[in-house]
């Protein structure tokens, strides 16, 4: 941009590297310092380098003043790019991107920030596959919300697209956080952009100011500039108008703060640069044609303009009026007394064409309550909510509450519920609850307040008691007769019985929301009646499966009328039948219609609560052990609530999912942290269900170390939960087999045969395979711990046909307690085609802490494998490493760890008596390539 750079060469190697970088791989580099320091210039730089390589950038500068706009950013980024890749978008995002950037009106369901991120992260995508591709964003501490959230979306998706981040950022400013977290998980490398050096500040000075500043002056303004060049320059225009030097040891004209240095430098203007330099700090997109249009006289304000150019106040680019540092502007509009600013804003809004800015205009002009100011803004919030951007709409919306008329309390109470509804769907669920809170506590008793408090436990999932139940309970007298409204409050209350393990209550809720539905309308209001009946009278072990499909019917007639949002909705009929074929053992079908609604919920713009279902995928995989993509599921479900604010309340039903994978992957620590973590947050949300769940972690974890009291500390306060619920359901928290191993390890085999029978009889009562072959494994262990192994083998040989393939981890488990009895009843040779079954399946899984239990025991049989014999995961790892790949590269692709690829390798070299790779591969070369299969893949959400 014709900036001439003095000095940094430090920071230029770094620019250089990061420009190379772009067309190998996604990277990033952010400037960071202090106002003034030079950023923008280092900036510039890059995006020139950039371009001379052959690099398309594209580049935003964002403004203090345009924070509040929604996807202003965005707008400039796709500015010139859209059309060019719009075409290649499948429709939904093309119409998601369109209507958040302004180029198609909004009509139907309106897009949510998660439509527009996908779009935006294909638009990347696109771009990058025909050029290496830079996104340039200059001050990126100023970029809206809206942007951001969609932008660290994008980033933070990218895998091996040629994508560079380029951005600066004042010392001091906090950078969204979603961009920060996506900058950081790229690789990006942070630049602090220092204090010049004396002698390039001198040249710099000279530069600018066409003066030979002597020698001791330019070190008197470093020193007292910090070397910083911007505050540099302003004190050596200060000296300037001063028209004399300062004698030695005379204070120079430093300003106590920027703001008043910059005040005397705009002082210098003629008075006819005033005015249009207000305009330009007062409007979020100003232009030329915007500043004439407001002026008194517009040969005065042009003259003002080109005034405040040629002293480098302003700068003028196709048509566009920016000022040359921000906190220019920020000092016109400081400057400007209070009553101008009104009238200055006044005028705006009659000249901008963008609703958005016209009602923020109004408001700023406004000098009170103003219901007119008010309408407008609750109609610009209306427009930014369906543009999908939800931030936007939640700060617009709060205006036209503080600005409504203090008599108009049915306006108050809409406003603050829409506002309350937008940051909930923009991600700030504790500032909804406060706004619903304030609106319980300055309305009358009634069906308004009713509403009010219904709406404020709908956001309050999963804090039960104080979130959920207590107003719920408050609204329940005050609904009158209003169906729709009595019924949800039944259904909510349903739920919170149920997660309290009080199925009996949860049935009398259920009920009651069931006999309201003739005079509810709602589709979706009906469907949640019927699916909470439903999975009640499930849990109770009665048939539901009618119940269910009328449900799921009107679900998809709400869906399709748009009659769902986040904020009414966590679990829908869909997800409720998902997780009853869970229960039951039916895992393909349940992953079939947790993936449905998965991909519902992204299309109707729920992205909010689709924490809930990525939960129920992450508990589904581990439970098929697939438990690489139930941590890619359980870490997207955390990532989702973290962006939605809902951490303290949602965090712990996440943690377990996390925890889950964890154990079974061996990560223990972390297991252990997490799970431990989600008793405590559970527990302090008084959601027995979540905590116990994570105790049901726990107890895994210490069962898979052989830790069998610890086992029991954790387990048997879930066994009393399962209990006082009553649940004919085995499979809720399928805990009660690592139970009773435990109490077998311990001798109290009175008590482990009471919980046997309990499971078995729930088996079998409800047809669940998975039950009754744990029951037999189970069965089979107590008989051997009897003395009774010749009955414990024909036991554990009748449980092995029980299983099925879609649960692999628990027949690995049964080979293990078979080969376990078979040594103890001296049948080597059985004992050890069952435990080296049990091994092939618990390294092809995955799971090393139950391969290292196996190998023990395989290594008590005594004996060795014939020579040579590899096990099947021993030839896979093999096979792999023959055809030149890494250890890392075996572990991603069989989803194990690198240790467990070590492990393995070494066994290979010793059985086929090789000591190198090179060896292997003529030692394996007549066998043939093992296919690795890709089932487990881990989900490619983008």
């Amino acid at each position: 941009m014709g900036v001439r750079l003095f000095g940094r060469d430090e920071e230029l190697a770094e620019v250089a590297v990061f420009v190379a970088s772009v067309p190998d791989r996604p990277c990033g580099l952010l400037l960071q310092g202090e106002a003034g320091i030079g950023k923008t210039a280092l900036w510039s730089q890059a995006i020139d380098d950039g371009r001379d390589r052959g690099i398309v950038v594209l580049s935003t500068r964002p403004v203090e003043s345009e924070t509040t706009f929604s996807y202003s950013a965005l707008g400039d980024l796709f500015e010139d790019v859209f059309e060019a890749v719009a075409d290649g978008m499948p429709s939904p995002q093309r119409r998601a991107l369109e209507v958040a950037l302004v180029r198609a009106e909004a009509a139907g369901p309106p897009p949510d920030q998660h439509a527009v991120s996908v779009a935006a992260l294909s638009a990347l995508r696109s771009l990058a596959v025909v050029s290496p591709l830079v996104l340039a964003i200059d001050d990126i501490h100023w970029i809206d919300p809206s942007s951001a959230r969609v932008l660290g979306f994008a980033v933070r998706r990218l895998k091996d697209e040629r994508v560079g981040i380029l951005a600066s950022a004042r010392a001091g400013l906090p950078i969204p956080v979603e961009l920060s977290q996506a900058l950081d998980r790229m690789g990006t490398r942070h630049v602090i952009v220092g204090p010049m050096a004396p002698r390039e500040l001198g040249s710099l000075l000279r530069e600018h100011l066409g003066a030979a500043l002597p020698r001791p002056l330019v070190a008197r303004l470093h020193e007292i500039s910090g070397g910083n060049p911007f505050y540099a320059l302003e004190i050596a225009r200060a000296l300037e108008r001063q028209g004399a030097r300062p004698d030695p040891g005379e204070r120079l004209p430093v300003p106590e703060d920027l703001q008043q240095l910059l005040g005397s430098r705009l002082a210098a203007l003629p008075t006819d640069a005033v005015e249009p330099l207000l305009t330009v700090a007062a409007a979020a997109r100003p232009t030329e044609h915007l500043v004439l249009s407001i002026a008194d006289r517009k040969d005065h304000a042009l003259a003002g303009l080109g005034e405040a150019e040629s002293a480098s106040v302003i700068r003028r680019e196709g048509g566009s009026i920016r000022f040359t540092h921000p906190l220019l502007g920020s000092t016109v509009y400081a400057s400007a007394s209070a009553q101008t600013r009104r009238s200055l804003h006044s005028r705006l809004a009659e000249m901008v064409p963008d609703h958005e800015e016209r009602a923020r205009h109004l408001a700023l002009a406004a000098t009170g309550p103003d219901a007119d100011v008010a309408t407008a803004l609750e109609e610009a919030a209306r427009h930014a909510r369906g543009r999908g951007a939800p931030d936007a709409a939640a700060g617009l919306a709060e205006l036209a509450r503080q600005l409504t008329p203090l008599h108009d309390d049915e306006g108050i109470r809409r406003r603050s519920m829409d506002a309350a509804e937008y940051h909930f769907d923009a991600g700030d669920a504790p500032r909804a609850i406060a706004l619903l809170e304030e609106a319980v506590a300055s309305s009358p008793p009634g069906p308004g307040r009713a509403e009010i408090l219904f709406r404020l436990s709908s956001m309050s999932w999963m804090n039960l008691e104080r979130g959920v139940r207590e107003p719920l309970e408050r609204a329940l007298p005050e609904a009158g007769d209003d169906p729709e409204l009595v019924a949800g409050i039944h259904v909510d209350l349903a739920w919170v019985d149920i997660y309290q393990g009080d199925l009996a209550a949860a049935s009398e809720h259920a009920r009651r929301s069931v006999d309201q539905i003739d005079g509810v309308i709602d589709p979706a209001t009906h469907a949640d009646a019927l699916s909470t009946f439903g999975v009640v009278e499930f849990l109770m072990g009665r048939p539901a499966d009618e119940t269910m499909s009328r449900a799921m019917a009107l679900q998809d007639i709400g869906m399709h009328e748009g009659s769902w949002t986040e904020a009414s909705v966590y679990t829908t009929p869909r997800s409720v039948f998902g997780l009853q074929q869970m229960w039951a053992g039916q895992l393909e079908a349940a992953r079939t219609t947790f993936e449905h609604e998965l991909a519902e919920y992204e299309r109707n713009a729920m992205f909010t609560v689709r924490q809930e279902v990525l939960c129920y995928l992450a508990e589904l995989e581990c439970r098929a052990g697939r438990w690489r993509v139930a941590e890619a599921y359980a870490a997207e479900a955390m990532e989702t609530v973290v962006e939605s604010g809902q951490t303290a309340t949602q965090r712990h039903v996440v943690l377990f999912n996390q925890a889950l994978a964890a154990a079974h992957l061996g990560q223990v620590d972390v297991a252990r942290r997490w799970a431990t973590e989600g008793v405590q947050l559970a527990s302090s949300n008084d959601d027995p269900y979540n905590a116990n769940w994570n105790r049901a972690v726990l107890g895994f974890i210490a069962l898979s170390l052989n830790e069998h009291e610890l086992v029991l500390e954790h387990l048997e306060p879930v066994l009393r939960y399962l209990e006082r619920m009553g649940a004919a359901e085995p499979g809720i928290i399928p805990c009660m087999p690592d139970a009773i191993e435990a109490l077998i390890a311990l001798g109290r085999l009175d008590e482990a045969e009471s919980l046997l029978d309990r499971l078995m009889e729930q088996g079998r009562d409800r047809g669940r395979p998975w039950a009754l072959a744990a029951s037999a494994r189970c069965r089979g262990l107590l008989m051997a711990a009897s003395g009774d192994v010749a009955g414990a083998r024909v036991e554990l040989e009748e449980a092995l046909p029980m299983h099925d393939d879609a649960q692999p981890f628990e027949l690995g488990r049964t080979l293990m307690v078979k080969g376990q009895v078979e040594r103890r009843a001296k049948q080597k040779r059985a004992a050890r085609s069952s435990l080296s079954s049990a091994l092939d399946i618990f390294e092809s899984l995955g799971a090393p802490l139950w391969a290292e239990r196996t190998r023990s025991e395989l290594s008590r049989v005594g004996g060795p494998s014939a020579p040579g014999e590899l096990t099947a995961t021993e030839r896979q790892i093999a096979e792999l490493v023959v055809q030149g790949r890494t250890n890392r590269e075996v572990a991603d692709a069989l989803f194990v760890s690198v240790k467990t690829v070590e492990a393995n390798l070494s066994r290979v070299y010793h059985k086929t008596g090789v000591r190198s790779r090179r060896e292997l591969e003529r030692a394996m070369r007549p066998a043939a390539a093992v296919p690795v299969s890709a089932q487990d893949q881990p989900p490619n959400h983008p």
